[in-house]
């Protein structure tokens, strides 16, 4: 062997024994160097963790599938991270316990760097097999994969369950100080409430344009993201003419669906969001997709989002805004909308001080602001363009800038204006418009519905209906059409509504460009000094309440259609020759005027259709005869003594009104029987000089008269002797009317279309005369007073029953023993409201055995001195008064209940929310039952006594307000568990109770514990007055000591102890 191969073989053996003893020895000197390697290596796999969870989160929102090695290997490098996490951990706690921050022992040393090794290259070895693979794909995997597209099942519409758990918390949190007003943090907390309710999905803010309605977006999205309503919130821009590969876009983007891009077809891209939104939807997540300023309904299923046939989204919610309330409520499926108004007076004094700064409270510019703050008439979007204007500027440019605004010359601020209202206006069909027009020409913020109709009809806007009663119902729908679009506004409940004034300065800018109208203002009171040529070419002019001095001899309007002057000026002159030129007026109305004689030149007026004198003086319109295409004649409220024989030349009219007009004395006979085409007549109030039918020669007119109006369908008439009715009056054909007999003063006036008022004489038989029989089956608010020695059952009064009727109310009527009858056939399931008074002999209101549902639609009842009377209703007809919201019940000696019953259930009033009793001396229980078991009270070894209130008994979940007086009888109030129930109680009044002992007793005898805390947990209002025998608040372990504040000021002992809390 040389000497070269022995040293190679040497070698070879030194490498074979000696390396591995440096390894080893590595493991012992170099664990410091192993723990730094397996930490960079944790870094490494933890960057890698992310990158593929990242991937695969990416893929899942875009509606891919994952292979199935991905979520293998984040458990394994989950475990992996752990495993050398904790390595690291014990390695690190040992080295503290050394000086030098190593391990001491070798043997420990050596066991921490191997193992370290291992881990380092199990790392490495993870990292580098799946760095390069395929996470996800689109297609269908060949092996096995994770599906995440499974199809709806067809047909249903799935709406989550979850409750949302913020509901409670957005309605008492405070909005923050974060520069939200007043009057829309409420709205913002009105929308959380809602969408936090789980039985609506769409809620919709509507308004004007530049009310604030994307502002108002804007910090509801921020609260709702604060407040966590939902998991996932997506806003779209939806635009007067949408794009909806935009707004597909911008939910995708929220939606962190990104290969929506990827997509131009917006079918398909319609389809991946469907899929996506289907998917969360699946997982429980609560998704809320905000769509913001639509004009009109947006097909939701072209967008991608879940709906069913009627587009009412499925899965998900909706917030939407839009000018108009009919695009949320009829093509969006609203289910609650809110109307956002302009800002208060002082909100928007604040906004425009942010912006213009400290100049407002200078006293020359102080004026200045106010007028332009009024001319802004609190819209936002106006405010801030206004403001701005004046920010760096002085007072003559205010000056010059509010002047330029008067006179619509500021074309900033009229392009302003126009942003937020030439779309809408331009929106409305030609027919709305002109109505419109029509509001902004009478002048008033809040014009009457019924002088729109008769002004409408005499300008022929309705032409196309054959009758006034048609063209108020295309009125009062064109209305609410405008009210739905913000152009008009709500006034209260009813038909009222208002203007905006910004909308009535911005339609007549509009309007006066093809039919020129003038609408006076107080400045322009010199109605002579006006110029030529603004009034000659007018078509409408209205002068409303500015107090002129005077009228010109001689208006030049020769295209006037309509002219409306409203004055309190009774000194006012009207010259003779002020409508010689008005030959072309259809519509006249004159309001405030005396009228010694009217002028002459009425008579060119030839075509005029509408005439309106109210509150005028008039000793004699003869004339009017000759105006022979009236169409409407309305002298209400007007002192006219006579209505000649010369108004029944008037065949065309079709309404006549003389209500309130309390002078008249005369109408000719044969006048009323000579307008055939009368259909509307309105005589509230005023002449009582009916001849009878016998009368052979007639000074006045006969109600007999009315049967030759055979177009006749509307009448509103009072006369007080009830022996001028004829029998074959022909009310039949009537679908409206108020008639009274008789003097009632102070009734309740109510919504609907048909009164009947009888207050009737002794032996009167009015109700019996065919008429009154013809109406009373189908009348809606029927008053009755009076009635003597007829029927003993209401119910009985009319032969077809009352299948109509809403409102009943009897008063004085001593022949009444029963409201209806077992033995009747008719029953009251429409009626809402029984107001029964001073029924002396009315005994039950419901005798013998009649059907549980018949008073199924009240909603309000009212009983006073009905003092033959024990019990209001048996259980069986309470148990079904689902409707019934206000029971009040005064001075009836013998009532002993409310509810008869002769068993121990239990009865719930369900929407009950105003209870009051008062003056009942023998009222004994609210449910009176002849088997109801009782609690024992303390200290009493004569009997037993259950609570007036018993929760075993009764319920009334929704009652607010609750007033007790003047009942003998009470010791003790409410059971614990009716305390429980009363959840909604605000006000709780209980005066000249003089047995009352306590307000909540025990309820041992029912078997139930009431050792646990009671609260009247929405109680404001707490009365309690003259309770004589009053000892405490709960009788359960009542305590002499209480803080000064829970006591009677009359009493030293303590009402309120630790059972019942504040």
């Amino acid at each position: 062997m040389s000497a070269d191969s022995a040293v190679s073989i040497a070698w070879d053996l030194f490498k074979i024994v000696f390396v591995p003893i440096k390894h080893q020895f590595a493991y012992v000197l170099c664990s410091k160097r192993y723990a730094d390697g397996l930490r960079k290596e944790v870094r490494n796999l933890e960057y890698e963790d992310v990158r593929v969870r990242n991937a695969e989160e990416e893929a899942r929102n875009n509606l891919r599938n994952v292979h199935e090695w991905v979520p293998e290997f984040l458990a394994t490098v989950a475990k992996a991270l752990q495993e050398a996490k904790d390595l690291l951990g014990k390695f690190e706690e040992a080295s503290k316990n050394c000086c030098r921050g190593a391990l001491p022992d070798p043997i420990c040393r050596y066991q921490f760097s191997r193992e370290a090794k291992h881990k380092t290259d199990d790392i490495q070895k993870l990292i580098q097999d799946n760095s390069n693979r395929e996470i996800s794909f689109s297609l269908p995997a060949p092996g096995n994969v994770t599906a995440l597209t499974p199809g709806r099942r067809e047909g249903k519409e799935v709406m989550q369950s979850t409750t949302v758990t913020a509901s409670a918390s957005s309605a008492s949190t405070a909005i923050k100080d974060d520069g939200v007003f007043k009057s829309r943090a409420q709205i913002i907390r009105d929308i959380m409430d809602a969408l936090a309710d789980n039985s609506n999905r769409v809620v919709g803010v509507y308004g004007m344009g530049g009310v604030g309605k994307s502002t108002l977006l804007v910090d509801a999205e921020r609260r709702l993201r604060e407040e966590k309503l939902f998991d996932l919130v997506a806003k779209a821009d939806v635009s007067e003419n949408p794009d909806i590969k935009k707004i597909q876009g911008e939910i995708a983007h929220a939606l962190g669906l990104s290969d929506i891009k990827n997509e131009d077809i917006v079918s398909v891209r319609a389809e991946l969001l469907r899929t996506r939104l289907e998917k969360e939807e699946r997982e429980k997540k609560k998704v809320l997709i905000i769509l913001d300023n639509l004009w009109k309904g947006l097909d939701l299923r072209s967008v991608g989002i879940p709906c069913g046939h009627d587009n009412k989204v499925i899965g998900c919610k909706l917030l939407l805004t839009s000018r108009n309330r009919d695009v949320l409520r009829r093509e969006m499926g609203c289910d609650r909308d809110f109307l956002l108004g302009e800002l208060q007076e002082e909100e928007a004094k604040e906004l425009f001080e942010r912006i213009v700064g400290d100049k407002v409270p200078v006293d020359e510019f102080k004026p200045l602001a106010d007028e332009a703050l009024h001319k802004c008439a609190g819209v936002p979007f106006l405010i801030l363009a206004i403001a701005k204007r004046f920010k760096d500027a002085g007072l003559s440019e205010w000056k010059d800038t509010l002047k330029r605004i008067e006179m619509s010359k500021d074309k900033g601020i009229n392009d302003v204006i126009n942003k937020m209202l030439q779309l809408s206006y331009d929106d409305l069909e030609e027919e709305v418009k002109l109505t419109l027009r029509l509001c902004v020409v009478y002048g008033v913020s809040e014009p009457s519905l019924e002088n729109l109709v008769r002004y409408g009809v005499g300008l022929g806007l309705y032409a196309e209906y054959s009758s006034i009663e048609e063209a108020r119902n295309r009125l009062s729908s064109i209305i609410r059409t405008l009210q739905a679009s913000s152009l008009l506004l709500e006034n209260g409940d009813g038909d009222s509504f208002k203007i905006h004034d910004l909308v009535r300065e911005f339609v007549a800018s509009v309007a006066s460009r093809d039919l020129p109208l003038l609408v006076l203002k107080e400045k322009q009171k010199f109605v002579t000094k006006l110029p030529k040529d603004k009034v000659n070419n007018c078509r409408a002019i209205c002068f409303p309440y500015v107090d002129m001095i005077e009228l010109p001899k001689d208006l030049d309007c020769p295209e006037l259609q309509m002219f409306l002057l409203f004055t309190n000026n009774e000194s006012l002159n009207v010259p003779d020759s002020l409508f010689k030129s008005m030959r072309k007026l259809m519509v006249l109305s004159l309001t405030g005027i005396h009228l010694a004689r009217l002028p002459s030149s009425f008579q060119s007026l030839v075509i005029l259709h509408t005439l309106c004198l109210h509150r005028c003086t008039l000793d004699d319109v003869a004339i009017l005869g000759e105006l022979k295409e009236l169409r409407i004649l309305s002298f209400m409220s007007s002192r006219i003594r006579r209505l000649p024989k010369e108004i029944g030349q008037l065949v065309e009219l079709g309404l006549l009104d003389l209500s309130y007009c309390f002078w008249l004395e005369i109408i000719e006979p044969g006048v009323l029987g000579s307008l055939i085409n009368l259909e509307e007549l309105y005589m509230e109030r005023i002449f009582h000089r009916w001849n009878a039918v016998e009368q052979t020669t007639p000074t006045n007119a006969c109600l007999i008269e009315l049967n030759r109006m055979e177009k006749l369908r509307t009448l509103h008439m009072q006369f007080y002797d009830p022996n001028v009715l004829p029998g074959d009056l022909n009310l039949e054909k009537l679908t409206k009317y108020e008639i009274q007999i008789g003097y009632w003063p102070g009734l309740l006036k109510y919504k609907g279309s048909r009164t009947l008022v009888l207050t009737l004489h002794k032996k009167s038989d009015v109700l019996r005369k065919g008429c009154i029989q013809s109406i009373l089956g189908k009348t809606e608010n029927l008053f009755l007073q009076w009635l003597n020695e007829i029927e003993q059952s209401i119910c009985a009064l009319s032969r077809k029953g009352f299948s109509k009727l809403k409102h009943l109310q009897i008063e004085d009527s001593p022949s009444a023993h029963y409201i209806l009858q077992s033995t009747s056939h008719t029953n009251f399931n429409t009626l809402e409201s029984l107001i029964l008074k001073n029924l002396t002999n009315l005994e039950k209101i419901c005798y013998g055995h009649i059907s549980s549902k018949s008073f199924g639609a009240l909603k309000v009842v009212r009983v006073e001195r009905c003092h033959n009377m024990e019990f209001l209703f048996p259980l069986s007809v309470a148990r079904e008064l689902l409707q019934l919201e206000e029971v009040e019940v005064v001075n009836c000696r013998t009532v002993q209940g409310i509810v008869e019953a002769h068993d121990c259930g239990k009865c719930e009033l369900p929407m009950l929310r105003v209870l009051k009793l008062r003056g009942l001396p023998n009222i004994k229980n609210f449910f009176t039952a002849e088997t109801a078991p009782s609690s024992s009270t303390s200290g009493d070894p004569t009997g037993t006594q259950i609570a007036f209130f018993n929760g075993q008994q009764v319920a009334f979940p929704r009652l607010e307000t609750l007033k007790i007086t003047g009942l003998d009888n009470l010791k003790y109030m409410f059971s614990p568990s009716m305390v429980k129930s009363l959840t909604q109680l605000r006000e709780l009044s209980i005066s000249y109770c003089v047995k009352m002992e306590t307000i909540v007793t025990e309820e041992e005898g029912w078997g139930i514990e009431t050792s646990e805390t009671l609260a009247f947990s929405n109680l404001i209002d707490l009365h309690l007055q003259h309770l004589e025998s009053l000892t405490c608040f709960s009788c359960q372990k009542c305590s002499r000591e209480a803080r000064s504040r829970d006591r009677v000021k009359s009493y030293s002992r303590a009402l309120f102890n630790r059972e019942v809390h504040d």
